[in-house]
């Protein structure tokens, strides 16, 4: 199953790259993931499901809310889509372009504002990583993340390019658009994962 992901803003590294900032990226990718997940047929809730090994009842829930039982953490009920539970690995090929030419590095290392993407992408550990965020805002009872944890990502790639639209007025050298290409890839086929 492949599916894109876009961000546009400012994507920090280091310092800059509080939880505040890693945890606003994640609510941009929350919204396109619950869209997703509302819009393909993989996870309509009317499909049987058998559920994760974790679990020793069956329940009729929908896929949604039972993964976000499975997931409550820090006041969050989240809703992965690659996780170990479903045995769903994923790729990601990375657009990122950024203000510099090629070759140059004024914007921040890559490397580093790649990791606070990943930090985004990905359900938090603790309720350190969700700074002042410490409750759900409305239309966040479920919160769709993308990975339970980066150790679900068994490829990825990034192709950096100049930035020649600025995503806003107030535009500056951290600023970046990114499209994400993900490759959803089941490890083992279970009934929960036949279909991606």
């Amino acid at each position: 199953m492949e599916f894109r992901l876009t961000y546009e803003g400012r994507l920090n590294s280091g310092r800059s790259a509080t939880a505040e900032h890693k945890h606003n990226i994640r609510r941009v990718f929350h919204r396109q993931l619950r869209t997703f997940w509302d819009l393909h047929p993989f996870f309509k809730d009317d499909i049987p499901w058998v559920y994760s090994p974790r679990r020793s009842e069956k329940e009729h829930t929908s896929r949604k809310s039972q993964l976000g039982e499975l997931f409550t953490r820090c006041g969050y009920k989240f809703v992965p889509v690659a996780s170990k539970d479903l045995l769903v690995y994923c790729s990601l090929d990375i657009l990122f372009l950024r203000p510099d030419p090629p070759g140059l590095l004024k914007s921040g290392d890559i490397d580093n504002r790649i990791k606070t993407l990943l930090d985004a992408l990905k359900m938090p550990g603790s309720n350190q990583d969700l700074g002042k965020y410490s409750t759900p805002e409305e239309g966040e009872d479920l919160f769709f993340v993308l990975l339970e944890d980066d150790g679900m990502v068994t490829r990825l790639a990034v192709e950096t390019d100049m930035l020649l639209q600025p995503t806003n007025d107030n535009a500056g050298p951290q600023d970046a658009r990114l499209v994400i290409s993900v490759t959803l890839t089941p490890f083992q086929s279970i009934w929960g994962n036949t279909g991606v």
